[in-house]
């Protein structure tokens, strides 16, 4: 659970929890130094698939979208480190710009309903008094925006059809070896928290206080949900060229982050690549564009911390520093063995 820059780590079984309340920035350290550490607008498993040839399970299952403002970043939980990102939503995930979701997302979860042989996943975001529906399978939007009144049974009546601050989902195992199991979720809005059966698609009782549901969060801020705080707007347009080099080896695999320092002491995420080891994507150079929730004035510093992956011989060192920001143009951070070139075009909104 997720409440401004804080979180902790709740138990809907036995109703306890069990870390927290921490800051972000302390529990989820890959967030540290980006825009993701102050606040979280949603966040949601990523959908996988099991192999049933496999001997274990995918590292897929330890993977979440976390989303803010009109971005998001695939993350390893159990690694704590981001996959990639920061990343526009629009561009990369179909359907959702034409539904007015492409920022400032309410709430989300994602759905695992069993079908012969299998389950189907299907991701729920809401906004305003509105929700889509997202297919994994097809990677697009697959229905709405609908209204969450009309399509929620048992909302409307209890305030919580609209501005919702979140949406838990809980699978409950079931009983027996040959049984179903239970899909519940529940809509969170103030202090207030409604329990919905999936399965039956109803709610199981009206509105209660979060204290009453989970008794374990008393005594925290958390009997009280609030919205995030709201992802300033888009004050500029920023396209970005980075470029890698390793003076020993054409194509280098480079991994690490880079960050724009804001002058107010934040930070801005820009590009960041997990180590994978030998599957760590080789390239030259990056292109990437995203809105500022600032503008070039803002700026005081461009930093990269970036390695390159080497098999043989260790990994190398490509950028280690920042260099103070001027305006647009190539900023260059070196190391050891090589360096890293980012090309800076921002445009103030228009």
């Amino acid at each position: 659970m997720f409440l401004g820059d804080q979180y902790l780590l709740y138990s809907l079984t036995d109703n306890v929890v069990r870390v927290g309340p921490r800051a972000i920035d302390v529990g989820w350290p890959g967030l540290r130094d980006t825009q993701f550490a102050r606040a979280i607008d949603a966040a949601v498993p990523f959908s996988w698939r099991l192999n049933p040839l496999a001997m274990d399970l995918p590292i897929e299952k330890d993977y979440l979208y976390i989303f803010r403002g009109d971005q998001y970043v695939r993350y390893d939980v159990a690694n704590e480190q981001i996959l990639y990102g920061p990343l526009e939503i629009a561009p990369l995930w179909p359907g959702m710009k034409d539904a007015g979701f492409e920022r400032d997302l309410d709430a989300a979860f994602l759905d695992q309903a069993d079908v012969p042989f299998g389950t189907v996943d299907t991701y729920y975001f809401f906004k305003g008094d509105k929700f889509v529906t997202y297919d994994s399978l097809t990677d697009r939007v697959s229905g709405g925006p609908y209204s969450i009144a009309a399509k929620w049974p048992g909302l409307k009546e209890t305030g919580l059809d609209r501005d919702l601050d979140a949406v838990v989902y809980q699978i409950i195992p079931p009983a027996v070896l040959a049984g179903t199991k239970r899909r519940l979720c529940y809509f969170v809005k103030g202090d207030q928290v409604l329990q919905f059966d999936l399965d039956e698609w109803k709610p199981l009782s009206g509105a209660r206080g979060i204290s009453d549901m989970w008794p374990g969060l008393k005594g925290t801020e958390f009997t009280a949900a609030s919205p995030a705080p709201p992802y300033p707007p888009v004050k500029a347009r920023a396209d970005f060229r980075i470029s890698f080099v390793n003076d020993g080896e054409y194509e280098p695999e480079p991994y690490g982050a880079i960050t724009l320092d804001l002058k107010d002491g934040g930070y801005f995420r820009i590009w960041t690549q997990k180590n994978l080891g030998n599957s760590t994507p080789t390239r030259n150079s990056v292109a990437t564009s995203m809105n500022l929730p600032f503008t070039a004035n803002d700026i005081a510093k461009v930093s990269c911390w970036v390695d390159e992956y080497d098999l043989t011989s260790g990994d190398d060192f490509l950028a280690r520093g920042t260099k103070d920001f001027t305006g647009n143009g190539s900023y260059t951070v070196s190391s050891d063995d090589g360096h890293v070139t980012v090309d800076v075009t921002i445009t103030p909104a228009s």
